[in-house]
C-alpha cells in the first residue's frame, strides 16, 4: 500500500469531498448512499486511495446537509432537520453568514473530535463497551426529553408531535417478534416508513404547500440583483469574519456541543443526527424568555445553529473511535467504512494501533486535512452558489424543488411507492404546521423510536420482564439522572419562559444573522 500523504491521496481525498457535498446537499441523496455508492468502485482502487476518499464523503455529506436548509429550507440530512429553521432564518439575512455557521463551527468540532480521537480512541472505545441495550434506552429516552423541552412554550404540542413521530417508526414488521403492524395490509409497509422519505416530505413537500397557500409562488425571485451584488461585496466578511467572533463569543457552546458531539457519536448505534438534536435542544431550552427583542432572539438562534453544526461533524470524528479501535460501527456511514477497511485489507480493533501506527496517523491527518482546510473552502464555493438559486424566480425554484424531492424520494430505495409515501407525509406535515406542531420533533421520534423500542424490549427479554433492571447498572443510572437534570431544568426554564411570555412582547421581528 502507498502512502497517505502523497499527492494521488489529496486528490482522492479533494473528489471524494466534492461527491460526499453533492450527496449531503440533495434531499434524499444521504452520506450513506455516498458511502454505498462508492463501495463498488473501491474493489478497484488502491486502500491509499480509498480511505482518503472515505473520509472526504463522510465528513462533506454532513456539513453539507445544511446547504438545502439554508437555500430552500429542506435538511439534506436528518442531523439538520434539529435546526433547519434557524439557519433558514440567518440565510434569508445573510447566506455568506448562514454558511459560514453552517462551515466553520463544523470544521472545529471536527477538529476537535479528531483530536479527542487521537488523544484516547482506545480508553473510549473500552468505556464504549460498557455500554449495553438498558443505556441505549436511557440514551433514547434521552434524546426524546431534551426534544420535547427544545420547543419553548410548546410543550404539549411538542409532546404530541414527538408522539406522532414514534408512533410512525412503529409502522412495519415489529423487530423482536416479528408481527406486522399498521401496514392496513399492503406489503410496502412491511418495512415502515423511512425516515428520510419522511423528512422530504415534512420539510419539502410541507413546506411547498405552505408557500402556496401563503401565495409566495406568484412572486419573483427571493433577492434582487442589488441585493446579490451587495451579499457579494460583503462575503469575505460574512462568512469569515461574523462566524469567526460567534465561536469567539461562545467558546463555552462550541466546547460543549463538541464534546456532546464527540460522546454521543462514539457510542455504537447513535450518530451524528442524534448529537445535532442533543446540542441544540440543549441550547434552546437555556433560553427563558417568551418575548425577544429581534437582537436577543437573533442571538439565541445563531447560537442553537452553531451548537448542531458544531457537534454533527465531532460525531463524525467521534463514530471513527469504536470502528477503529473495536471495530464496532459508531453509525451507519462507519458500518460502511468497516465494510472498506476489509475491502483494503485492514483489520480494525485494538491491533490496528500497534501494527498500523503509521496507517492510524495517516487517517488522523487525513480527517484533519478534509476539516480544516477542504470543508471551508467547500462551504465558501456553496456560498457563492447558494447566491444565484435566491436569483431564480419563486415558482421556477419550487418547480425544481419539487422535482428534486421526487428524484430524491425514489433514489432511497429504487421504490416508486415511497414517492407516495413522500407525498402524503408533506400533507401530514402541511395541515401539521397550519396547526402549529413542530415539525422537527416528527423527525426526532422517527429517528429515536426504534432506538427505544429495540433496545426496551431486548432488555426486558434478557431480565425477563425485571424493570428494576433498568436502574441497576451505573452507567444507566447516571443517564437516568441526567434525563432527570434535563426535566428539572426544563420545567424550570418553561416556567420562566411563561412568566416571560406574560410581559410585553417587543416591536418588530427580523431576519436572523442580519447584518
Amino acid at each position: 500500500m502507498t502512502d497517505l500523504f502523497s499527492w494521488q491521496a489529496l486528490v482522492a481525498l479533494i473528489l471524494g469531498s466534492l461527491f460526499g457535498a453533492v450527496f449531503g446537499a440533495i434531499p434524499g441523496l444521504t452520506a450513506t448512499l455516498a458511502l454505498s455508492l462508492f463501495v463498488p468502485l473501491a474493489l478497484f482502487l488502491d486502500p491509499s486511495l480509498v480511505l482518503p476518499a472515505v473520509i472526504g464523503i463522510s465528513t462533506a455529506a454532513i456539513f453539507a446537509g445544511d446547504i438545502g436548509s439554508i437555500t430552500v429550507k429542506i435538511p439534506g440530512t436528518a442531523a439538520s432537520a434539529a435546526y433547519s429553521d434557524e439557519i433558514n432564518r440567518m440565510g434569508k439575512g445573510s447566506m455568506g453568514f448562514a454558511m459560514g455557521v453552517a462551515t466553520l463551527p463544523s470544521a472545529v468540532g471536527a477538529i476537535i473530535g479528531v483530536a479527542i480521537l487521537m488523544a484516547g480512541a482506545g480508553v473510549l472505545a473500552q468505556f464504549a463497551k460498557q455500554f449495553s441495550s438498558f443505556e441505549y434506552f436511557w440514551l433514547a429516552v434521552l434524546g426524546l426529553v431534551a426534544g420535547v423541552f427544545a420547543t419553548q412554550g410548546k410543550l404539549v404540542k411538542g409532546a404530541l408531535s414527538l408522539g406522532i413521530g414514534v408512533l410512525l417508526s412503529t409502522m412495519g414488521l415489529d423487530p423482536t417478534l416479528g408481527f406486522a403492524r399498521f401496514t392496513f395490509g399492503s406489503p410496502e409497509l412491511l418495512s415502515g416508513v423511512n425516515y428520510v422519505v419522511a423528512l422530504i416530505g415534512l420539510f419539502g413537500i410541507a413546506e411547498l404547500l405552505e408557500q402556496a397557500y401563503k401565495g409566495v409562488v406568484k412572486t419573483q425571485a427571493v433577492a434582487t440583483p442589488e441585493e446579490l451584488s451587495a451579499q457579494r461585496r460583503r462575503l469575505g466578511h460574512d462568512y469569515w469574519v461574523r462566524p469567526t467572533r460567534l465561536m469567539l463569543r461562545q467558546k463555552g457552546a462550541m466546547v460543549r456541543s463538541s464534546l456532546v458531539g464527540t460522546a454521543v457519536g462514539f457510542l455504537p448505534g447513535a450518530g451524528a443526527d442524534l448529537a445535532a438534536w442533543l446540542s441544540s435542544s440543549l441550547e434552546r431550552m437555556r433560553s427563558r424568555k417568551a418575548h425577544m427583542t429581534p437582537a436577543e432572539r437573533s442571538n439565541l438562534e445563531e447560537v442553537v445553529v452553531l451548537a448542531g453544526t458544531t457537534s454533527n461533524n465531532a460525531a463524525v470524528a467521534g463514530a471513527w473511535i469504536p470502528a477503529m479501535a473495536l471495530g464496532i460501527p459508531g453509525d451507519t456511514l462507519t458500518a460502511i467504512v468497516l465494510g472498506v477497511f476489509l475491502i483494503a485489507g485492514i483489520t480494525p480493533g485494538p491491533q490496528l494501533f500497534t501494527q498500523n501506527r503509521d496507517l492510524v496517523n495517516q487517517i488522523y491527518l487525513a480527517f484533519a486535512v478534509a476539516s480544516a482546510l477542504l470543508m471551508p473552502i467547500m462551504g465558501l464555493l456553496a456560498a457563492y452558489g447558494a447566491g444565484y438559486i435566491t436569483r431564480i424566480p419563486f415558482r421556477l425554484l419550487m418547480g425544481f424543488i419539487l422535482g428534486l424531492t421526487v428524484v430524491g424520494a425514489y433514489a432511497i430505495n429504487n421504490n416508486p411507492f415511497d414517492i407516495w409515501a413522500m407525498l402524503a407525509m408533506g400533507l401530514f406535515g402541511f395541515l401539521l404546521k397550519r396547526g402549529g406542531f413542530p415539525l422537527a420533533q416528527v423527525v426526532l421520534g422517527m429517528v429515536l423510536g426504534p432506538l427505544l423500542e429495540q433496545n426496551f424490549m431486548v432488555s426486558v427479554i434478557k431480565v425477563h420482564w425485571n424493570l428494576a433492571s433498568f436502574f441497576e447498572r451505573p452507567v444507566a443510572l447516571i443517564l437516568m439522572l441526567a434525563t432527570l437534570l434535563v426535566i428539572v431544568f426544563g420545567v424550570r426554564m418553561n416556567r420562566l419562559y411563561r412568566q416571560s411570555a406574560a410581559g410585553p412582547a417587543p416591536d418588530v421581528d427580523r431576519p436572523v444573522g442580519s447584518a
